[in-house]
């Protein structure tokens, strides 16, 4: 019975640590109709937004083994996310200080915010190489499946050649208006330090079509639905894009970026009614 009572206890010590650390559950902030953050790079949108909505980098692990723990002198993470009843758009904060800017490569090795959205929380996978039939090609498995019932954005922070992000499938009517936009606001070159804010809103589809929004079936956004939704921030410390730095992630998977089984939960959150 002693070593039995040990157990529960020991069973019960850990799940308040997990428990603490790692919460089922994260929030999305509902934004009144009227308070919509305009996406034009500055944060003052942000600030009805409580503290306890936002999600640093203490939240997320190195999941390649470069790190054991984060070093904010060198990377800096916080991200907020919202929502706003009758729209279907998530909208993000994302603000963060780096100690060595990567962005002029002309390839995807830069400093990248990963953002994977499954808007029905159906999970499964979503990429070309973990389609289940192994009976048709890579290229027609992107077609058929690639990014249908989640979506995968590899944002560029900050922008290259004027353009934002690569949306990572065949539905590239995704990264434009009016399913998404953004603005970004910082001050350095190609391997200063510094802080970048990017304000964006991303359209979750439950089923996104290669030929458009007419072929396509948006997600159904309302009060205390749960969502699947993860990101990694991707960061190179040379403009050679030789080396990662690191590979920050929210989930404690590093495949999520294709299986949306092992994004993390989010719940749209009612209106705060204190608020002003």
């Amino acid at each position: 019975m002693k070593w039995l009572l040990l157990g529960y206890a020991l069973v019960f010590m850990f799940c308040r640590v997990q428990g603490q650390t790692e919460p089922m559950v994260f929030k999305v902030f509902c934004f009144p109709s009227d308070k919509v953050p305009i996406i034009d790079g500055d944060t003052h949108d942000w600030n009805i937004v409580p503290p306890d909505y936002s999600i640093g980098i203490d939240q997320m692990t190195e999941d390649e083994g470069k790190y054991s723990e984060s070093d904010k002198s060198t990377l800096d993470i916080q991200v907020k996310i919202g929502w706003s009843a009758g729209q279907n758009r998530l909208y993000f904060l994302y603000e963060v200080y780096d100690n060595y800017w990567s962005f002029t490569r002309d390839d995807i090795n830069v400093d990248i915010f990963e953002v994977v959205v499954d808007g029905d929380r159906s999970g499964g996978p979503f990429i070309d190489k973990f389609y289940p039939f192994k009976d048709i090609t890579k290229e027609e498995a992107w077609d058929l499946f690639h990014g249908r019932h989640a979506q995968n954005y590899h944002i560029y922070t900050p922008p290259k050649k004027d353009d934002w992000c690569m949306y990572w499938g065949p539905q590239k009517w995704l990264k434009e208006k009016p399913y998404s936009n953004y603005a970004y606001k910082y001050d350095f070159k190609e391997g200063e330090s510094g802080k970048l804010t990017l304000e964006f809103y991303i359209t979750p589809f439950d089923y996104a079509s290669p030929k458009g929004s007419k072929f396509s079936v948006g997600s159904d956004l309302y009060e205390n639905k749960l969502i699947g939704l993860c990101w990694a921030v991707i960061d190179y410390d040379n403009s050679e894009g030789k080396a990662k730095d690191g590979f920050w992630n929210l989930s404690r998977h590093h495949t999520m970026y294709g299986n949306a089984d092992e994004l993390r939960t989010f719940r749209l959150m009612p209106l705060e009614t204190n608020k002003n």
